[in-house]
């Protein structure tokens, strides 16, 4: 868990011993006038100093008219004027000692070339002076135990500003207030926001690191349009997964309208979704798909303790609703086995004879009229060991609340069980009561299953992570750098004959006798060259200006004869003549008969660095993809756990009668094919497509493609 650079300390940012205001206003709606009325409001347990060129007080405050003016050292400038004016302003900042600034304005990168370098010069002056940047174009920071808001968010017009042990780090300004009002409603409480803005200076990382570290923060959100640098990042979040904190993350921009939507709202590169998914799943963090989710799966990792595995177990008012609870958490990967025998046989002493004590277990609507039931059984199951946690389903009931919610916060308050509750129709004071004992109430079915899932996720994946905090990494460039790196760039595609050679160097894996036919002289003598070749072959047209060869004519397959080979030959050539395109020859090649195929590729992505990707292979793989893939190096485990994940596993061990490969082998094979394209500095890209598993279940590539830098 290595970095080149070391993560900053943003104290600053959230318990300050004073902040100036520059561009401070009396009007307590405008921008520059929110921060001052709340810190007021909430009573910022520091000093505030508004800073304005005509005012003498503002807000019933003392005012400066200059930064300079302010007879105190400062720690913390929010800058509240234009682009024109915030670097001149950060200039006497920086004279006066201020060490961290909060650059509110937009019309900088994520506008225009202008906008850019106005940002450059901000990053740069502040570099050079050592000091803390917080956007431009961000909605600012806050901190509910110290009480700072040094920022505009609307949120904090009906805040209770309640502590809490979730923190956001988010490059949305606009979602992160809408989060800090939904956990507001639902008296959740938050410990700490930021809102990286344009990442001038601060970015998602060195935030992400920051809390790591926080004793107030438990669990981190993030919101991420696209992350400045990979390498960064994976630090930060390796170094969350050491303190035990888990990571959520909503991601942005998945379609391609998305992504365009992003770069042009913070300026950033959002990259490949399926890269940000790898990664995500590589170090521990739990990628949600909105801001309740988010929250949903905070308060269980907040309220609850950590299941000890994917058991799920049901109890409900309701037979349907615990079909449906069934479905949904089945469809998600989690389990719901029966209860054992001991259990059963308690469970029949309590229950009525005509309630099955299975799981789900249903009360049916017996419940209503007695609600002891309901007790009996919660305090059964709540220390029973059959499951690693429990969804407790209920509706209504209204005149029998107080006695069911009693049950649970009997029932498990001394369990170590993970327990959460959906109750449709549940009145506040329902609501008010399970969440202040620690149980979380889910609005319906589907969130209940997410959060359960997640929480599933983020166990395991936090476990796993152990063996990549000590392993060198490969280097990342940063999004900056990688908008004017990108492939085609001094690079050139090799044919598919020189990357089998290349393959054939760097490890075992084999490919079929095969010739390249290099002119029309020497297809006169096909007969002599495939010579001791099984037929049928094959005929390739070798061009790198013909990536997709099968869909124009130059695979030519089952050649059952020299003649017909032959015949093939001169007919690819004279193709290649007709679409005036540059060749290097025909390959010949024996043909196998298949039974199934796998894509593996690698690449040295500008942003990620170098990822594996092993998929489902052959000509309709962008079809229905079938991909696992993550960034290397890579242990021969983690890629055979890759392997295991594909949707396809089940051929590799002769489902249906296909043969059994040796998986082992296979994976030694990829292990040094990765190892060596780490070291070969040329290469950019390598691709087995297809990886093909005959039917006597022999592993051969019978096609690889290559890109690689021309210096």
């Amino acid at each position: 868990m290595t970095s080149n650079q070391s993560a900053p300390d943003l104290g600053s940012f959230f318990s300050p011993r004073n902040v100036a205001i520059v561009g401070a206003s009396e009007d307590p709606i405008r921008i520059g006038g929110r921060p001052l009325e709340y810190m007021l409001r909430y009573k910022f347990s520091g000093q505030v100093y508004p800073v304005h060129l005509k005012h003498q007080q503002i807000q019933g405050v003392r005012a400066y008219s200059t930064l300079s003016a302010i007879p105190a050292d400062v720690e913390l400038a929010i800058i509240a004027v234009s682009v024109a004016l915030a670097e001149a302003v950060i200039q006497e900042g920086i004279a006066k000692g201020i060490k961290a600034f909060i650059v509110f304005g937009s019309g900088y990168a994520e506008l225009n070339e202008a906008g850019r370098e106005a940002q450059h010069r901000l990053a740069r002056l502040c570099n050079a002076a050592g000091v803390l940047l917080l956007g431009p174009n961000t909605i600012g920071c806050a901190d509910s135990h110290s009480r700072l808001i040094a920022s505009f968010s609307t949120a904090m017009d009906t805040s209770s500003l309640k502590q809490g042990r979730f923190s956001l780090v988010t490059q949305s300004g606009a979602l992160g207030s809408y989060w800090m009002a939904m956990l507001d409603r639902q008296g959740l409480g938050f410990s700490k926001f930021i809102a990286t803005g344009n990442e001038a200076g601060i970015d998602l990382a060195q935030c992400i690191s920051y809390l790591a570290e926080d004793n107030s923060t438990d669990v981190i959100g993030v919101y991420i349009e696209g992350i400045k640098n990979v390498g960064s990042f994976r630090v930060a979040a390796l170094k969350a997964a050491a303190a035990g904190k888990p990571i959520i993350a909503i991601k942005a921009g998945r379609s391609a309208v998305g992504a365009q939507a992003a770069a042009s709202h913070t300026g950033s590169l959002a990259g490949e979704d399926a890269n940000y998914q790898a990664f995500f799943e590589q170090f521990g963090i739990v990628r949600v798909r909105s801001l309740s989710e988010m929250i949903d799966t905070a308060k269980l990792i907040v309220k609850q303790p950590p299941p000890a595995g994917r058991r799920v177990g049901i109890v409900t008012i309701s037979g349907g609703a615990g079909v449906l609870l069934a479905d949904e958490l089945e469809a998600r990967g989690l389990g719901t086995p029966d209860f054992s025998e001991p259990t059963k046989k308690k469970l029949a002493a309590v229950l009525p004879s005509f309630i099955h004590p299975g799981n789900p277990l249903d009360h049916t609507a017996a419940v209503a009229g007695d609600p002891g039931l309901f007790d009996n059984v919660i305090k059964i199951v709540g220390h029973s060991d059959d499951h690693d946690s429990y969804i407790v389903f209920s509706g209504l009931l209204e005149s029998i609340a107080s006695k069911l919610v009693a049950s649970l916060k009997e029932a498990f308050a001394l369990s170590s069980k993970q327990i959460g509750v959906v109750w449709l129709g549940a009145s506040p004071y329902v609501i008010k009561e399970l969440e202040e004992a620690g149980i979380p109430v889910f609005a319906d079915i589907p969130q209940a299953a997410d959060a359960f899932r997640n929480i599933a996720l983020s166990v395991e994946r936090q476990t796993q992570l152990a063996s990549l905090f000590e392993r060198e990494w490969p280097a990342t460039q940063s999004s900056e750098l990688s908008k004017t790196n990108l492939p085609g760039r001094d690079t050139r595609s090799l044919s598919e004959h020189i990357a089998a050679q290349r393959v054939k160097s760097m490890c075992d894996i084999t490919f079929p006798r095969q010739h390249l036919v290099t002119s029309v002289v020497e297809s006169a003598s096909v007969a002599r060259l495939v010579g001791g070749f099984n037929f049928p072959l094959v005929a390739k047209l070798q061009s790198v200006a013909m990536p997709h060869r099968s869909d124009q004519g130059g695979v030519l397959l089952n050649l059952r004869s020299v003649q017909e080979t032959q015949k093939a030959v001169e007919k690819l050539f004279e193709l290649a003549r007709t679409l005036d395109i540059e060749w290097d020859g025909v390959l010949i090649q024996e043909m196998h008969s298949i039974s199934y195929e796998l894509i593996v590729g690698i690449k040295k992505d500008e942003l990620f660095g170098p990822l594996l990707v092993i998929g489902r292979g052959g000509i309709d793989v962008e079809l229905r993809p079938d991909v696992q893939s993550a960034g290397l190096p890579l242990t021969e485990s983690e890629i055979k756990s890759l392997l295991l994940k594909l949707e396809s596993a089940p051929l590799f061990s002769g489902h249906r009668g296909r043969p059994v490969i040796d998986l082992d082998a296979m994976v030694r094979s990829l292990y040094q094919l990765t190892t060596a394209c780490l070291s070969d500095k040329k290469l950019i890209e390598l691709e087995i497509n297809p990886l093909a598993i005959t039917d006597d279940g022999r592993v051969i590539a019978l096609d690889a493609l290559a890109t690689e830098h021309q210096t």
